[in-house]
């Protein structure tokens, strides 16, 4: 739990009439305040996040049509996150009367994933704009991750600054038992692109690693982005919805992650996988089904980079078909 100073002194300190505010169950698990003051900390983090958009911030994340994602400061509190989830028309603010909402589902997706550990970046509240109690607008804040980065551009800098092949699999390996946990708890991301997926060195959840000779390695941490497009079922989840996942990491990893790291990354993903029944070779097919004919597409510090992806015979080699 996170400890904080004193609570900010948000201009209204409530919310207006046409919004209102839903407490993530895991607050309390994330930051040491009540939930009465949640709705002071979440206005002013709004108010620096539409700040930021409108000065050009480097905090500013992402400012897309339909969202906008900022990283921002209160005084006496840790780094937060806030994500907007904006005004896509009337037709599609409707369907919210008849579903969950963006925000809903990122509110409790993310808590799940906070509780088991798939997340550090808990989520504490969602505040919704509505017009006739239809939802207009939505904002998610969350805590920042301080230090971390995306999982393509991890890799990117790591290999530019030549990765040692034991270092690469340890971390590789990290990834997978990371990935075999999630579909084991039912967890399936709908865009698991290597972007959505935050990596940090050092923090509380990390998973330790050991060089060969016994020294310690930095821990590993990863951390899930975009709650909403989690779905969480009862069950492990399905080998299409496997494959899926596999093809969306492998297609946003560089090719400089060459054929035999990713062999050795389906080995250990399965091992990890337990005594779940998987069929490695049904698994493999799907994947390469997938994966067949398109490029590789990913993000380094200069922006996207794209490249071609090798044959599908020297894939289906490398995994021991």
């Amino acid at each position: 739990m996170t400890k904080c100073g004193s609570i900010p002194k948000h201009r209204s300190c409530r919310l207006a009439e046409n919004m209102s505010i839903e407490i993530s169950p895991c607050s309390q698990s994330i930051i040491d305040i009540g939930p009465e003051n949640i709705e002071a900390i979440a206005l002013s983090a709004i108010d620096e996040h539409h700040r930021q958009i409108q000065g050009g911030s480097g905090n500013v994340r992402k400012n897309a049509p339909e969202t906008s994602v900022s990283i921002v400061s209160i005084p006496d509190f840790p780094t937060l996150c806030v994500k907007r989830f904006k005004y896509r028309g009337i037709n599609y603010s409707i369907k919210g009367l008849f579903r969950n909402t963006h925000g809903f589902r990122a509110l409790h997706s993310g808590a799940y994933l906070f509780e088991h550990g798939f997340t550090e970046a808990g989520p504490l509240a969602v505040i919704r704009k509505s017009r006739f109690k239809v939802t207009i607008e939505e904002w998610l804040i969350m805590l920042a991750i301080p230090d971390s980065k995306e999982l393509d551009r991890y890799m990117v800098n790591r290999i530019r600054k030549g990765w040692p092949k034991e270092e690469k699999w340890k971390f590789l390996d990290n990834l997978a038992r990371f990935m075999a946990g999630l579909h084991e708890y039912g967890v399936f991301h709908t865009d698991l692109k290597t972007c959505n997926i935050l990596v940090s060195d050092e923090c509380s959840a990390g998973l330790d690693m050991k060089a060969a000779d016994g020294r310690d390695m930095p821990s590993i941490c990863f951390s899930l982005l975009d709650y909403d497009d989690v779905r969480v079922q009862s069950g492990a989840v399905d080998v299409r919805m496997r494959a899926k996942n596999f093809a969306q990491l492998y297609l946003s990893t560089p090719s400089d992650i060459c054929m035999d790291d990713r062999g050795r990354f389906i080995e250990q993903y399965l091992k990890f996988c337990g005594n779940i029944n998987i069929d490695k070779n049904r698994l493999i097919r799907l994947l390469l089904a997938r994966i067949k004919g398109k490029s590789l597409l990913y993000v380094g510090p200069e922006g996207d980079i794209s490249e071609e992806w090798p044959s599908a015979k020297e894939f289906e080699n490398c995994c021991g078909r």
